[in-house]
Formats: C-alpha cells, sequence, structure tokens
C-alpha cells in the first residue's frame, strides 16, 4: 500500500504542449538496482531506454548496461525533455514541465516487461513521478499495458485478467538526486526497485 500512495501522490493531470521539444541535453544518469530491500543487485543486465530515442517501445531499444558489484549503473546519453503543463494540487493552475521519460527493462514473473518512467521537472520543486509498465504487444513492440484493478488495488497480466493477482507492478523508482541548473546538462540519480510479488 505505501507504494500505492506514494504512486498516488505524484499523479498529475497534464496538457502536452504541441512541438517537438526543447533543445537536447546531456543526460548523466546514475542509479542502484536493488531488489526491493535496499540490497544491490550485482551483476544484473538492464536495459535502459529514453523517451526521446526513436522508436523506444521497440525490443532492441535504448542500450543494455550491466551493474557493478555494488549494484550501481551509469548511462552518459543525449536525450530531449519535452514541454507541457501539469496540474499539481488545484484543478485550476497548471505548471510549466519538462518532460524526461525513462524505461528500464525487468521481467514480471519471467515475462519481459518495460517499465516506464516519467519524470516532469517544474522549476522550484523536484521531480515528479509517474510509472507506467508495458508488456510486448502483438507486433513486439511494449505497447501492452499491464493494466489496474481498482476493486482490489492489484495488477493483472493481459492475458489472464481473472487470474493471478499482482500485489506492485514489480518496480519502483525514487529520484534520489537530481540538478538541471546548468544549460544543457542533466544530471540523475534514481533509485530502481525490482520488487517480489505477493500472491492473491
Amino acid at each position: 500500500m505505501a507504494l500505492l500512495r506514494r504512486l498516488a501522490a505524484v499523479a498529475l493531470l497534464v496538457l502536452v504542449l504541441p512541438g517537438t521539444g526543447t533543445a537536447e541535453e546531456t543526460l548523466h544518469l546514475t542509479g542502484l538496482l536493488h531488489d526491493g530491500a535496499g540490497q544491490p543487485l550485482a551483476g544484473r543486465s538492464l536495459r535502459v531506454v529514453l523517451g526521446s530515442d526513436p522508436t523506444p517501445r521497440a525490443p532492441a531499444a535504448g542500450r543494455v548496461l550491466v551493474t557493478g558489484a555494488d549494484g550501481r549503473f551509469a548511462l552518459t546519453a543525449p536525450v530531449t525533455r519535452s514541454p507541457r503543463r501539469v496540474r499539481l494540487d488545484s484543478l485550476f493552475r497548471r505548471h510549466d514541465a519538462l518532460l524526461l521519460e525513462i524505461g528500464f527493462e525487468l521481467d514480471i514473473l519471467g515475462r519481459p516487461a518495460l517499465h516506464w518512467v516519467e519524470l516532469d521537472f517544474i522549476a522550484g520543486t523536484g521531480p515528479r513521478r509517474g510509472i507506467a509498465v508495458f508488456l510486448p504487444g502483438g507486433a513486439g513492440l511494449f505497447d501492452q499495458p499491464l493494466p489496474f484493478r481498482d476493486s482490489d488495488q492489484t495488477w493483472s497480466l493481459p492475458d489472464d485478467p481473472q487470474g493471478l493477482r499482482l500485489t506492485s507492478p514489480g518496480v519502483d523508482v525514487l529520484v534520489e538526486s537530481w540538478d538541471d541548473g546548468q544549460p544543457g546538462r542533466i544530471e540523475l540519480d534514481l533509485g530502481v526497485g525490482h520488487l517480489a510479488f505477493e500472491r492473491r
């Protein structure tokens, strides 16, 4: 339930602005891959996709990283953030934001899944985060959402909607630190938890 509260706390109503995005920047991404209890996952392969990559939902998009002995990973790559306006705590006020999208491929019960993280950078606040999960669809693209069930606050597999219930979407991503104050440069450190499942 703590995960659900965190996800709900950062839920945003957004208005996407027209255009192709801002100028290209350099993303310096670092992070810790852990098991959800904080234990580092060393020597693990982790595919990382940026939203501004060509065909980011394709199975071969992005870069495959390998975590070190301390579970950490690092990536430096060009990225383009997209301007949009978001609602935070008021239905009548929108805030200018720059959207950075990052995908992490980590399995759900042995099945490949792309965990899609949206980070809205808003002046004067920390990045606001949302997470969605996509499984491969008929064409092989990661475009099939993992359904969420409001009735019992669980997720289910798309091809088995009445079967197995999952108590989490499989991954939690937290922003540990960030700095985008220098023009053309974004520094971002994330904690990526590959969560264990409780079955219902």
